[in-house]
């Protein structure tokens, strides 16, 4: 009858503790692992940064703060964007990362869309690397704002 919440609170530690450090966005194996099979052996250089996110729901809601690797793939930013947003909101009334795109607004008024695969993606001995903050050069204090995908964005996909 009361397990849920004590294992929800479990849950959110352990998740805490793997975020403070890289996790391949591919194999799930995390510095910070509890699982000897999952964990990264190997040493990587990152930076955590805090960005201010726009809620999608409510643009005219402060900024809210959130810590971020800057060796995140994009996919792991949004999700880490919508934990914080969406923190008291079930799981299954939240928005997908798949659905959202991440806006990066420069302080000189560019917006860019920041995706996992682009044109500028970069290629080693044919394996893919998937898009990070690092890549974009996105710093500390930067505001993104995560929004639906647009229609249009998808059908040039498909």
């Amino acid at each position: 009858e009361c397990a849920g919440e004590p294992l929800f609170s479990l849950f959110c530690a352990i998740k805490q503790q793997m975020e403070k450090g890289p996790i391949d966005a591919i194999t799930g194996e995390a510095r910070y692992s509890l699982s000897e099979d999952k964990l990264i052996r190997q040493q990587i250089d990152y930076k955590t940064l805090v960005l201010s996110c726009v809620n999608p729901d409510n643009v005219n809601t402060p900024e809210i703060p959130v810590k971020i690797l800057n060796c995140d793939t994009i996919t792991q930013v949004k999700e880490k964007f919508l934990d914080a947003i969406f923190k008291n909101v079930p799981c299954s009334h939240r928005p997908k990362a798949a659905d959202m795109d991440l806006e990066w607004r420069q302080t000189n008024g560019i917006r860019m869309i920041l995706q996992d695969e682009d044109l500028t993606t970069k290629i080693e001995n044919d394996w893919k690397r998937l898009n990070t903050l690092a890549h974009y050069q996105v710093c500390k204090s930067a505001l993104v704002l995560l929004e639906e995908k647009s229609i249009w964005f998808s059908a040039q996909l498909a």
